[in-house]
């Protein structure tokens, strides 16, 4: 089924989130993190579950661990993309409290980086 939809724009955001860890991580404390994320990120209206990519990346010579995570949120107006940068805020802050309890201690690089693409349908 094809449907057009004539003079209507939907904005999909990109979103980059940074997280510096005080060490590096072991893999079972990656997957870990992955799930706490994607069950952060998931439980969000608006946010595409399946573009929600998690990348560690570990300088050889430092003794600290990054993750970059990024993915889309859909938005049709500035008020609903508002709505959603606070929903993301509140997200963020159960993520973090979720990963201390694991204690597993970062920091989360500020400010968070959105890349507006509007699409028009």
């Amino acid at each position: 089924m094809i449907i057009i939809l004539t003079n209507y724009q939907w904005g999909f955001w990109m979103v980059l989130l940074y997280l510096d860890f005080s060490r590096l991580l072991a893999e079972r404390e990656q997957a870990l993190v992955r799930e706490v994320i994607k069950e952060s990120t998931n439980s969000l209206f608006g946010i595409d579950p399946s573009s929600t990519k998690i990348n560690f990346l570990s300088p050889p010579e430092q003794k600290i661990a990054c993750a970059r995570v990024t993915f889309f949120i859909l938005g049709s107006s500035e008020n609903s993309m508002q709505l959603r940068k606070r929903l993301l805020e509140l997200a963020n802050a159960t993520m973090s409290q979720k990963l201390m309890a694991y204690g597993i201690d970062f920091k989360m690089q500020e400010p968070t980086i959105y890349v507006e693409s509007p699409v028009t349908i």
